[in-house]
């Protein structure tokens, strides 16, 4: 099920950078805007059960609270990922009643513009990454060109009091629903539980689930115990313990879900991808956070792309 993760900002205020490395992400969703750019490989960001095919130096934005998944193509799906609060810069603009058109960047704007874009984020990039005095502010700096890229160049529509208001309502029950699956996934769960919870029919709430995520109920919940499985799968337990610990009934049922989502059984799977390194501290094989020394080795390394 959707995943509500906390984006924290401990370099600075309202942003954060990472470099990150990512195999799958199942739904997740997080209170801020999110901007993308593929340094290596190819894959997919799905919306609203809509994928959204992303290659090689591609940009796309989330906003926040939208509910995404994040699959790559192969082993190297590679992006700078820049995270920042509805708050900043609050005093001069409304990000939090800002929306965003998805889509590939290089569709909404023309090329000069597009490479103005691609050099601020990679000039934020390597200052958010290197730190040292004063980086804040080149940050500050790098981040107010790109979010004037992004207002002037790209399809946005900005919420009206009581558009943001409604919103925002029901943003909080896909909090709730998002935190009790995440707490719950390994357990038989049902959807008449949750509606319960929620003080609504069944049938208000699928309709709701499938209005506002894009999918069911029972697809949430696949998802979220598939990336459980990935997770697994190159430890020493059996298929039937990894199917057992992530929530699927019978290996059969996690044996179709790794057929839809990636065309292979969790067996071939196995022997066939290469187990992906982690963060320091992670037991989680599905993503990689790169280290700042490792991530600004990276950017020089790909620095052509920027230019």
């Amino acid at each position: 099920m959707i995943e509500y993760e906390i984006v924290r900002h401990d370099r600075m205020r309202g942003v954060r950078v990472l470099i990150n490395s990512i195999r799958i992400r199942s739904l997740h969703m997080h209170h801020d805007t999110e901007l993308l750019y593929v340094i290596h490989g190819s894959g997919s960001v799905i919306i609203r059960n809509y994928p959204y095919h992303l290659d090689q130096d591609d940009i796309f934005v989330i906003n926040a609270y939208e509910p995404h998944e994040i699959l790559s193509d192969g082993n190297d799906f590679t992006l700078i990922i820049i995270q920042f609060s509805g708050h900043f810069l609050q005093e001069y603009c409304s990000l939090n009643r800002m929306l965003f058109s998805n889509g590939r960047l290089s569709e909404q704007m023309d090329k000069e513009d597009l490479a103005d874009l691609k050099r601020d984020i990679f000039d934020l990039s390597v200052s958010y990454l290197e730190g040292g005095e004063y980086f804040s502010l080149l940050c500050v700096s790098r981040l107010s060109a790109i979010l004037y890229s992004l207002m002037k160049h790209t399809d946005m529509i900005l919420l009206s009091e009581s558009e943001y208001a409604k919103r925002r309502k029901t943003e909080k029950r896909m909090m709730r629903i998002s935190e009790y699956i995440e707490m719950n996934y390994q357990e038989p769960l049902r959807l008449r539980d949750l509606a319960e919870k929620e003080g609504v029919t069944e049938t208000h709430l699928s309709h709701f689930i499938r209005q506002e995520f894009g999918i069911s109920f029972q697809e949430y919940l696949r998802n979220k115990r598939l990336e459980c499985a990935v997770r697994m799968i190159h430890t020493n337990r059996t298929l039937c313990e990894i199917s057992d610990a992530c929530g699927f009934s019978e290996l059969k049922y996690m044996t179709k879900a790794f057929r839809e989502a990636f065309h292979m059984t969790p067996a071939q799977y196995r022997a066939l991808a290469a187990p992906a390194v982690h963060h320091a501290g992670s037991s989680d094989s599905t993503e990689y956070i790169y280290p700042a020394k490792e991530a600004l080795a990276l950017l020089k390394e790909t620095a052509s792309l920027y230019k």
